[in-house]
């Protein structure tokens, strides 16, 4: 059994959960497809909002008592059904190189096993530092991807993509380290190793993963994985044995999670890639870190120090020059671009 070939990765949006984007590849097999780009730049918008989200309600969940492994337990156990029914009632007809074989599940349950690491040092993050700075070490795993990518194919990264590795991640030192590195707390330290940890996680199964997506299609993908992962989720509970610290509120916040800030976004990102192609969907996931920051001052009073806040812009526009090719000119257009009307888009 051998895994998927791999295309070039660092055209994918979101984190650890908005991922799975359809890759370039699929896109330059795939026939033009002519579709309104204002009303999927929309979508994809939306789908970033909800997954904005995920860590700040996560929040909601552990100020009632719940625990890590209370939380991902339930939002994988109530998110599975939702995503099949997805499938049986819109997956039908979604783009995919053939139906689903023996080979497609077992790869499902390794990439799954990987989302489910994914989730699970995402979660232990937020529960330990705040949402606002975990997302942004998260946001770095473009930069893990294009490590990834050196290493697997053996080749050096071309000179302006180190030049962007060095950026994003002086600018995560930034965010981290204000003050130098001897203010930092032992907790900060810890919470941003889990993250991290979500990271490269996330980017390993991104970039190994994301080949099935043009396969067995996009819908079918995000059930498989969600479902081995909520499977790795219960195998993990019943090893561990760790309290789960089920109540009433905490159940209702999780279930927002799993319905608000994982199926439907998950669909909608879907749905967006496929009338917009990754590469425009990918840009509009670039807010999301802000929205987080947002909602995080808001809602939970967390706020930057002017160092941090410049850090967070130095990461932001690093993980865009990873994306993209970055110049003045085109980060006017990426900055432009979502708030484009009219008009059609040829993926």
């Amino acid at each position: 059994m051998t895994p998927p070939s791999h295309p070039t990765p660092l055209s994918n949006p979101s984190g650890p959960e908005g991922q799975s984007a359809k890759e370039s590849t699929s896109e330059t097999t795939t026939p033009s497809v002519i579709s309104p780009a204002g009303s999927a730049l929309t979508i994809v918008l939306l789908a970033t909002v909800a997954l904005a989200m995920k860590g700040l309600l996560a929040k909601f969940v552990y100020a009632t008592g719940m625990t890590v492994d209370g939380l991902l337990l339930l939002r994988f156990l109530i998110a599975m059904p939702f995503f099949w029914l997805g499938v049986f009632m819109f997956g039908k007809n979604r783009p995919g190189e053939r139906k689903m074989k023996p080979v497609d599940v077992a790869w499902g349950a390794l990439y799954g096993g990987l989302f489910f690491l994914a989730a699970l040092f995402d979660f232990t993050a937020v529960s330990l530092i705040d949402v606002t700075v975990s997302r942004i070490v998260l946001f770095t795993f473009p930069a893990v991807v294009m490590i990834l990518e050196a290493v697997h194919k053996r080749r050096f990264p071309p000179f302006p993509q180190v030049v962007c590795f060095v950026v994003t991640y002086g600018g995560l030192v930034l965010v981290l380290a204000p003050d130098g590195f001897g203010g930092v707390s032992d907790q900060l330290w810890y919470g941003a190793a889990w993250a991290f940890g979500s990271a490269l996680t996330y980017a390993v199964y991104l970039y190994f993963g994301q080949r099935m997506i043009a396969v067995i299609g996009s819908m079918h993908f995000a059930a498989l994985i969600n479902t081995a992962a909520g499977i790795c989720m219960m195998v993990y509970a019943l090893m561990m044995q760790n309290p789960l610290n089920l109540n009433p509120v905490g159940i209702l916040w999780t279930a927002g999670i799993s319905i608000f800030c994982t199926v439907i976004p998950f669909f909608l990102l879907y749905e967006g890639i496929r009338r917009v192609g990754a590469t425009q969907a990918s840009l509009i996931s670039l807010s999301g870190p802000a929205m987080t920051f947002f909602a995080a001052w808001l809602f939970l009073g967390e706020v930057l120090t002017v160092p941090q806040l410049f850090g967070f812009v130095i990461v932001t526009l690093g993980v865009a020059s990873l994306k993209n090719s970055f110049t003045l000119a085109g980060l006017g257009r990426l900055l432009a671009r979502p708030f484009g009307s009219g008009g059609t888009s040829q993926r």
